[in-house]
């Protein structure tokens, strides 16, 4: 293999790194402040937080779980909606992520941003 070869080879895996970096920074930021409020002690407490406050207080603990697994979804659906975006733009608009200079890998394991965010989020292994 010469060394063109070589350098294009390694700048491949970086992209590809610098991708699973990128997807794996958004299963870390997944996790939303809002459940623990909710099962915990409530909004900071401030005036405008007074309503939600009083309305929690007042919810048994099922209920509570309830409205949890709906805060989480909600952040989720959020996540992945800028996920599908981002890879419209990259496959028709062209648009380019780039992390610590080097151009994120675009689709690199045969599957969207999305769906590859959800299988990271549910604790499954990167592809070889």
């Amino acid at each position: 293999m010469n060394s063109e070869m070589k350098w294009g080879a390694q700048m491949e895996k970086q992209a590809i790194e610098r991708y699973k970096e990128f997807i794996d920074d958004l299963v870390v930021l997944r996790p939303s402040v809002y459940p623990r409020w909710i099962m915990e002690n409530g909004w900071p407490d401030k005036v405008e937080n007074e309503r939600i406050n009083r309305v929690l207080s007042g919810l048994t603990t099922e209920q509570k779980e309830v409205i949890t697994m709906i805060a989480q979804s909600a952040r989720d659906g959020g996540i992945h909606d800028v996920l599908v975006y981002l890879t419209d733009q990259i496959n028709l608009e062209g648009l380019e992520i780039v992390k610590n200079g080097v151009k994120l890998a675009t689709e690199p394991f045969d599957s969207s941003m999305p769906y590859d965010w959800v299988c990271r989020r549910e604790g499954d292994s990167w592809p070889d």
